[in-house]
């Protein structure tokens, strides 16, 4: 008697069957999760496209704060708000990135307050000074020492104005400053100090030269007080001794030229009269 053979044919074909249902069930989970997709980025538009044209979340209130120099609607400007924003379609880190693109601009902040407020803080540069350069190029100092913009004919303001540096001496970041330019700012520096003998607010210029130092100029009239390099903490004590004599003693009141090179040898240069020439006088101060 012969053996029973197996259909193989059978088995194939109950095989490719399951297969080809297995495939289709995952080409039907494959179109289902793709719908669900579609239908779910399609919500997230329309839902982004009524929240961002919706009157509900247009600005209704703008709060500035932190300016001194730059007014308010030049910074709504800059930042790109207006009266009809809406807070939620505004990219606030593109609106920052614009802020911080002007150079009064030290720092920016933009807030949203929900539903239709906005809060905008800013912080400027503190200029300290006027570098001008001998092609008559001008820089603008912050206090930090580093040059945050170039002069133009609406910088005006009461910091001092500083000659004789050249574009050797402009700060660059990671290069030491040179000399000349530290002199500079150690002046300058002791000169924003509280109750300083020689306050920022009453120099109008300083000029410095790379052989003997730093000449500042103070006041309206213009007075001149040689301070040299360097030991300007101890020469700023001096000329507060001087100043002190100078109130006490009229004659010395219309003075001209104060040389603080030598804080043991002060010599003072009085104005000229109409009538004579400039004459010079030796004041020893005492306690120098």
């Amino acid at each position: 008697m012969k053996p029973t053979r197996k259909n193989r044919f059978r088995k194939d074909k109950t095989t490719r069957r399951a297969t080809l249902r297995r495939r289709i069930r995952s080409a039907a989970r494959a179109v289902l999760v793709g719908l669900v997709l579609v239908a779910t980025s399609a919500a997230f538009i329309l839902a982004y496209d009524y929240f961002t044209q919706s009157r509900h979340f247009m600005v209704r209130k703008i709060e500035v704060d932190g300016q001194r120099r730059l007014d308010r609607q030049h910074i709504l400007a800059v930042a790109g708000i207006g009266p009809g924003t809406n807070i939620l379609a505004l990219n606030l880190t593109v609106a920052r990135k614009q802020l911080l693109a002007d150079p009064w601009i030290a720092e920016a902040a933009i807030s949203r307050d929900i539903p239709s407020g906005l809060h905008v803080s800013v912080r400027e540069e503190d200029p300290l000074a006027l570098l001008e350069m001998p092609d008559k190029e001008g820089f603008m100092l912050n206090t930090a020492g580093r040059i945050f913009k170039r002069e133009t004919h609406s910088d005006t303001g009461p910091w001092p104005r500083v000659q004789g540096l050249d574009h050797r001496d402009l700060p660059v970041p990671g290069r030491p400053v040179t000399h000349a330019f530290q002199t500079v700012m150690d002046l300058l520096t002791l000169a924003r100090e509280k109750n300083s003998t020689l306050p920022l607010v009453q120099i109008r210029r300083i000029h410095m030269d790379r052989q003997i130092g730093a000449t500042v100029f103070v006041g309206d009239a213009g007075q001149a007080i040689k301070l040299g390099f360097g030991h300007f903490r101890e020469k700023c004590a001096a000329l507060g001794a001087l100043h002190r004599r100078m109130h006490a003693d009229s004659r010395l009141a219309n003075c001209q030229t104060i040389d603080l090179f030598d804080i043991n040898r002060i010599v003072i240069t009085m104005a000229p009269a109409a009538s004579s020439d400039s004459a010079s006088e030796e004041v020893k101060v005492a306690g120098t």
